[in-house]
Formats: structure tokens, C-alpha cells, sequence
């Protein structure tokens, strides 16, 4: 049993969900220490109003930290008073030396405690989101320019399209993470306020001077203030939910392509693969993308807890602990889950593996078919847009149906000889010559948006 567990802790520290750094920010300890520091920070902010001794605001502060408490006492006590709060306020009220103790959670409540706790921990756990993301920006930003003009199949339906480059495809998927970036950031000023409405969220335990002491543990712990108590308002933390489900949305969307264009069929991009990666237990030729399907799960599980996240918002009166139980296992969970994907992401572009040789032959396969529009726009001009479409659709289906190739059937119809001499005809149904302004996009979607 105790191999089997060391076994599973060492899967977890490298787990397919997850990542040491976002589960460090999540675990317990955290949770604990989160709270031990709003308590700390609250007896300052009085300390500086002179509602308590400074000399106890410091005891206080010097006591609240995990590692000076009995963790074993702690949770004896939290099965027995069945409450997540209390067993924490008496145990840094026990550990305070002289008479500091009497001092802590002074005109608290519990909520107060655990929702500013959760904000610092939701603070800290952003803080590695936008990091991520930022680094996935840099990457895809330095695809997009070293493939700025490399030629694919761009699809559509499933089915090869137009020719595109794979630049675009990189710009593409950096613009919509810069504006995910964008997102994390507005959204902060919105969920980092501090949580002090007391018993009912009329400040009343706080005393005259509540206001200022409001203002006093924000500035201790580097939060704002809300307009109103928020106990039973849970639209910042819905929000922040929201926000991690749609870069979730994205980062599955990522995986999903590469895991795609890595199909022994399609070649074009692959996750790389480890020298010592085995891709299968029994086929040694298999290099499976276990990565992106990491991605593709966790990105799943995180975006199904999006309802619930909105579900919170639906409280009861002017407080509901059933609200702030679900956020308790919500936010641990959404975060975790989407810093272990986007740790995978970044892993997978900083080193993919690109293939423009079979991006090129891929063009190729259907003869020219993927040239169609271009040929139609051109004997638009002397045969008028509907009878042109007309025209070669007719010869696309002969094409398909005699298994000709699209090039000779189109020179072997009298209408296309009459409007096209051949020679030009050979440039219509070179894909170079028709991936628009594939580059000028790569080059303006950089040029306007933010690198990090």
C-alpha cells in the first residue's frame, strides 16, 4: 500500500491534470494560510485605528502562520465543531502570546475570512494563468512570423479549402488569446476587493470606524473595496469561472488542431515526443499526442463547471454558506485544472514539430481542386459570376467522377480554352499564387496586437 501511494503522489506531481506550481497555490496549507492572513492582516488594520494594541496586532501577525500551529489539534477540532473557520481562530487564539489572543477575528465572520482568503488565493492563481498565457502568445507569435509565408491546406467542413499559410493559423490563435489576456486583466479589478460585511453585511461588528478599517486591510493586502458587502453576491468569482472556462474553450481548440494535424494521414504538425516517451504499451511505431489529450480533458472537465460557477450566483437572503462551500471546491479545481493545460500547451508549441513539406504535398492531392475558386473568379470577368460557378463545378464533378485531373479537364472544356490561355491557366492552379494576404494578416495581427 505505501508503494502504491508513493507511486500515485509521484503520478500527481506530474500529472496529466494539474501542475506543482497551481496545486502548491491550491492545497490546504494555502487554504489555511489564506485565512490566517486575512486574520492577520485585519488585526493590523485595527492596530493602525487604535481599536486594538499595535503590540497584539503583532503578536498576532508573528503567530499566524500555519507552521507555528498544531495541525493535528486543528483538525481534531474541525470534526467536532463541524465548522471550517472556527477550529483555525482558536488555535491562533491559544498560540498568541499574553494577551493578544483575545484580539483575533475581532467583529469577523467567517465568510469575511474565507471569501477575501479565496480572492488572495484566486489572485495568486491568476497570477500563474496570465503568466501561461503570456508565454503562449510569445510562442505562437514566433510561428506566426517563421511561417509567415508557409503554405497549407486551409479546411473548411473538414474538407481542404483554400490555400492558407500556417502563419495565419498561429496569428489566428494569438489574437484570440490576447484577448483572453485581456479578459484576466479587466476582470481583476472587479474580484480583487476585500470581503468585510460582517455577520449581515452591515459592518456593524467593526465598529465607527468600519469604513476605515475596510480601507486599512485592503491596503494591507493589496486588494480593493466593494462598493457593497458581497456575501451573497458571487458574480466576481461566476466571472473569474467564466473567464478560465473560455480559455479552456481555447486551449482545447489548440490541442484539438495539433492532435489533428499530427493524424498519420494529415502529417503537418505534431507534439513533440521524448526520446525515452513511449506512445504504446504495445505498438512501439505509435507516437501518440498524450499531451493535447490531456488538454482536451482537462479543458472538458473545466468548461462542464462553468453552469455551476453561475449556479453560485443564485444565493439565499443576505448570505448562503451553500454558495460559498461550492466555490470552495470550485476554484481549487478550475484553477488546477487549467494550469496543468496550459503547462501542456506551452510544452507542446515551444518545440512542435512542423512539417511544411507535407503541408505543401497536401496541397496537392486533390489536383488543383483547392485552386477552384480561383479559377471560377477569373472567368468571371468574360462569363459573368453564376455561369463561371456553373462552369466549374461541372468540371470539378467530371474531374472527381472520370478521376481526371482537374488541370486537364479544364483544358480539354472549350468555354475555359476560349476565356484562358493555358500558360495562365498554370498560374491560377499554383497555390503560391493564391493565399491572399495571408502575410500582410500575419503582419498586422502582430503589428496590433500587445507582445508580452
Amino acid at each position: 500500500m505505501q508503494l502504491g501511494s508513493c507511486f500515485l503522489d509521484s503520478l500527481t506531481v506530474t500529472s496529466f491534470f494539474g501542475n506543482a506550481e497551481m496545486r502548491g497555490v491550491f492545497n490546504d496549507r494555502q487554504l489555511m494560510q489564506s485565512w490566517l492572513d486575512v486574520e492577520a492582516a485585519l488585526a493590523r488594520g485595527q492596530a493602525s485605528l487604535g481599536t486594538i494594541p499595535s503590540a497584539a496586532a503583532r503578536a498576532i501577525t508573528e503567530t499566524a502562520r500555519l507552521d507555528r500551529l498544531d495541525t493535528a489539534v486543528l483538525a481534531a477540532d474541525a470534526a467536532d465543531t463541524v465548522h471550517p473557520l472556527v477550529p483555525l481562530v482558536r488555535a491562533l487564539t491559544a498560540a498568541c502570546p499574553g494577551d493578544a489572543g483575545r484580539y483575533v477575528h475581532l467583529g469577523a465572520t467567517t465568510q469575511d475570512v474565507m471569501d477575501t482568503g479565496f480572492v488572495l488565493r484566486a489572485r495568486a492563481g491568476l497570477d500563474i494563468v496570465q503568466r501561461q498565457v503570456d508565454e503562449l502568445v510569445r510562442i505562437l507569435r514566433r510561428l506566426a512570423l517563421r511561417h509567415r509565408t508557409t503554405p497549407m491546406p486551409a479546411r473548411t467542413h473538414g474538407q481542404q479549402a483554400l490555400p492558407t499559410t500556417f502563419g495565419l493559423r498561429c496569428a489566428v490563435w494569438q489574437s484570440e488569446l490576447q484577448r483572453h489576456r485581456s479578459r484576466l486583466a479587466q476582470m481583476r479589478d472587479r474580484l480583487l476587493v476585500t470581503s468585510m460585511g460582517g455577520a449581515a453585511g452591515t459592518m456593524a461588528g467593526y465598529g465607527p470606524q468600519a469604513f476605515a478599517l475596510e480601507r486599512a486591510v485592503a491596503d494591507e493586502l493589496g486588494l480593493g473595496v466593494a462598493d457593497t458587502p458581497w456575501h451573497a453576491t458571487s458574480d466576481r468569482f461566476a466571472e473569474c469561472l467564466m473567464v478560465l472556462g473560455l480559455v479552456a474553450a481555447s486551449a482545447e481548440k489548440l490541442a484539438r488542431e495539433v492532435y489533428f494535424l499530427g493524424r498519420t494521414e494529415v502529417g503537418e504538425a505534431y507534439e513533440p515526443q521524448r526520446a525515452t516517451q513511449v506512445g504504446s504499451s504495445t505498438m512501439p511505431h505509435k507516437r501518440n499526442p498524450i499531451r493535447c489529450e490531456a488538454v482536451i480533458a482537462a479543458a472538458g472537465t473545466l468548461r462542464a463547471q462553468v453552469p455551476l460557477a453561475l449556479q453560485t450566483m443564485v444565493a439565499q437572503d443576505d448570505r448562503d454558506m451553500g454558495v460559498g462551500m461550492t466555490l470552495w471546491k470550485l476554484l481549487p479545481e478550475c484553477f488546477i485544472l487549467i494550469g496543468g493545460a496550459l503547462e501542456r500547451l506551452v510544452e507542446v508549441f515551444g518545440d512542435l514539430g512542423v512539417n511544411p513539406d507535407r503541408m505543401r504535398s497536401n496541397l496537392d492531392i486533390t489536383g488543383g481542386l483547392v485552386l477552384s475558386e480561383a479559377v471560377m473568379l477569373r472567368l468571371a470577368g468574360p462569363l459573368g459570376r453564376e455561369q463561371a460557378h456553373h462552369l466549374v463545378m461541372r468540371i470539378v464533378r467530371d474531374s472527381l467522377e472520370q478521376n481526371r485531373p482537374f488541370a486537364d479537364v479544364l483544358r480539354a472544356d472549350p468555354q475555359v480554352a476560349a476565356a484562358l490561355p493555358g500558360t495562365e491557366l498554370a498560374g491560377l492552379l499554383d497555390p503560391l499564387s493564391y493565399v491572399g494576404h495571408a502575410a500582410a494578416l500575419v503582419d498586422r495581427a502582430l503589428l496590433n496586437s500587445e507582445s508580452p
